[in-house]
C-alpha cells in the first residue's frame, strides 16, 4: 500500500509538500521540486529558512498556529514567489482529532487556466 501511495504522489501534476507541526519539511513530490524550492538536503529542516520573504514566514507561522488552536479548514491563497502565480492550499493533517502536521498543495496558475 505504501508503494502505491508513493507512486500516486509522484504521478500527480500538483506539487505536494508535507511538514510537521514545527514546519520541518518531511516530504515533497517531484512536481514540488519543479515549481517550488525543494531539494533533498531540505528534508528534516524548517521550511522557514527557505522562504524568500519574511512575510511568507509570518503567514505560514500564523496558519500553523491556527491549526494548533483547532482550525480544521484548509487555507487557500495565491502567491508569486518565483515570478509566476501559484495557487496554494494548506491543510491540517489530523490523527484522532490531533494536529500532527500539514499538507500543502500547489498549482501554477498557468496550468489551470483554460487554453
Amino acid at each position: 500500500m505504501k508503494e502505491l501511495i508513493s507512486l500516486a504522489m509522484e504521478s500527480l501534476d500538483v506539487a505536494v509538500t508535507i511538514i510537521d507541526t514545527k514546519a520541518n519539511l518531511l516530504y515533497y513530490n517531484k512536481q514540488a521540486a519543479k515549481i517550488l524550492d525543494r531539494k533533498p538536503e531540505y528534508i528534516g529542516k524548517d521550511v522557514y529558512s527557505h522562504h524568500m520573504k519574511a512575510t511568507s514566514t509570518k503567514k505560514l507561522e500564523s496558519m500553523i498556529q491556527n491549526f494548533r488552536k483547532g482550525r480544521k479548514e484548509p487555507f487557500h491563497y495565491e502567491a508569486k514567489p518565483y515570478g509566476k502565480t501559484i495557487f496554494v492550499t494548506l491543510s491540517p493533517i489530523l490523527e484522532n482529532g490531533k494536529f500532527i502536521g500539514c499538507v500543502q498543495s500547489v498549482r501554477l496558475k498557468e496550468d489551470i487556466q483554460p487554453k
